[in-house]
């Protein structure tokens, strides 16, 4: 039985500790129709006004690239990516 995109959200941010909309859809390169992606945010956003996750905008350094990001509610994603010198930053994202 197929899990459900929310099921496979809760899955991937037991570790490490978040995942992005193109990480939940294995598109890395980003070239899914943009119907999946926002499919995958409406996901992302109903666990957030749920409280079992927090949302982040992913920003990819080199590209400029923007993704939605869901994350464990007690990780503080900005300030991981930071002392780990990642190749993105991280900023939060609150639902209107």
């Amino acid at each position: 039985m197929e899990k459900s995109m929310e099921e496979r959200i809760l899955d991937r941010i037991q570790k490490p500790g978040w995942v992005s909309t193109r990480g939940i859809l294995m598109d890395p390169s980003g070239q899914l129709d943009k119907e999946e992606h926002r499919v995958a945010e409406e996901a992302m956003k109903e666990l957030a006004r749920q409280g079992l996750v927090r949302l982040w905008k992913l920003i990819i350094q080199d590209q400029g690239d923007e993704l939605l990001v869901a994350a464990r509610p007690d990780l503080e994603l900005d300030k991981d990516l930071e002392e780990r010198g990642a190749w993105a930053k991280a900023v939060r994202y609150d639902l209107d």
